[in-house]
């Protein structure tokens, strides 16, 4: 469903699935990704298999991080002084 007709009266309320026994921040997951991909306007290539959404959130996650290390591992450091 288009998510600009969620704010139309008559457009109907977005639907969301329901998970048996999902790992730890499974749903976190899921749901950041789901609205990734709307925010991205990909949200008809999003995949609803709740493992799908748990690797690609953990790969975005990962290369967050190694993006963050690199800003600052490779930054000019001040001397320090005695």
């Amino acid at each position: 469903m288009d998510p600009a007709k969620w704010c139309d009266p008559a457009g109907g309320d977005p639907e969301f699935p329901s998970f048996d026994s999902p790992p730890a921040s499974g749903i976190t997951a899921w749901f950041t990704m789901r609205l990734t991909a709307i925010a991205e306007g990909t949200d008809n290539d999003f995949d609803p298999a709740l493992d799908a959404a748990i690797h690609a959130y953990e790969s975005r996650d990962d290369a967050r991080v190694a993006t963050w290390n690199d800003a600052f591992n490779n930054r000019e450091r001040p001397a320090l002084n005695d």
